[in-house]
């Protein structure tokens, strides 16, 4: 029997030997799961196992996963199946809010999408199922998630949820209970595709390395500040502030809010700093600046307030000896 496009699809994949043998699980028509959530380090590969997930679940010929041909997995392949519904952050806020999951009349409602709950309200059109992707979880707000959890309780019988997050931990745990995980775990070497600086910089993860590498000049450009920056005195720390947030809206490639390619920032800056052997507690800081930009703490704030407390503090590494 020739391979199903999934098996293709997943074979071309870095690592993920575990992930991949519960897709393959998941994909048949007879798993009975109707909730996945993927969890992993950025770029380790959540979103192409849940696409080639939703696809198989999508596809009118599924045996052992899409057969790629068929008019669902055609028209997923263009981006036009009325039955998949993609869910991500957005707005100034980067979060999903309740009108994103459920009809709201209320404040909140940043962008036009169709909330979850009414594309579950009719049955598939062109597909198998209907299938929602609900990417970074963890960015639901309180009322977003409570409004998912019901969906969870109350499945669909045509209704297909996938979920992916960078950061499990802040997932509900009731949403997690509801949902089968899937670790995505990373690759132990180094892909052909990467260069080590940029397998270092993305911390073992294929699709931060590609994406690193597909942007190479604008992480050179972060390297030369951070170098800069360790040689520093308190007096520059506002000007390196600005630098810093100008070199970050050019890390990333994809159409990603600017809130997003400011944390990819202080996540890559980290990085680098640990590349160069700098002072291990200027590390932590910009770790920590991290999770509250994670956390939608105000960038400008974090960024002065970071460069401030790094060059009052500063205790240089071996290279600013």
């Amino acid at each position: 029997m020739p391979s199903s496009s999934t098996a293709s699809k997943l074979a071309g994949l870095d690592g993920l030997a575990g992930a991949k043998r519960l897709v393959t699980a998941l994909a048949r028509p007879d798993s009975g799961v109707h909730a996945v959530l993927f969890y992993g380090a950025a770029g380790s590969g959540k979103r192409t196992l849940a696409e080639e997930l939703a696809r198989a679940w999508l596809c009118r010929q599924n045996v052992d996963g899409a057969c790629g041909e068929c008019q669902a997995c055609q028209a997923f392949g263009r981006g036009t199946n009325a039955d998949f519904l993609r869910i991500s952050p957005g707005g100034l806020s980067s979060w999903i809010v309740l009108g994103d999951i459920s009809e709201s009349k209320g404040p909140g409602k940043e962008r036009p999408v169709v909330p979850l709950k009414t594309f579950f309200r009719t049955g598939p059109i062109q597909s198998t199922h209907k299938v929602a992707l609900i990417e970074r979880a963890d960015r639901m707000n309180a009322d977003a998630a409570n409004s998912l959890l019901k969906t969870l309780e109350e499945p669909s019988p045509y209704g297909k949820i996938l979920l992916t997050t960078d950061s499990v931990g802040r997932v509900l745990p009731t949403i997690l209970s509801r949902c089968v995980s899937v670790c995505c775990e990373l690759p132990d070497e180094r892909s052909e595709l990467a260069s080590p600086e940029a397998w270092t910089l993305a911390r073992g993860a294929p699709g931060q390395a590609k994406r690193i590498m597909e942007n190479w000049s604008a992480y050179e450009d972060l390297m030369a500040f951070a170098e800069v920056l360790i040689h520093a005195r308190s007096h520059q720390a506002l000007a390196l502030s600005e630098r810093f947030q100008s070199i970050a809206e050019k890390l990333e490639t994809s159409d990603a809010a600017k809130r997003e390619e400011q944390v990819e920032g202080l996540r890559a800056l980290a990085e680098v700093l640990r590349l160069k052997r700098a002072n291990p507690e200027w590390v932590q800081r910009v770790v920590q600046a991290h999770r509250w930009m994670a956390g939608n703490a105000n960038p400008s704030i974090v960024f002065d307030s970071l460069f401030i407390a790094l060059l009052q503090d500063r205790a240089p590494g071996p290279e600013a000896a």
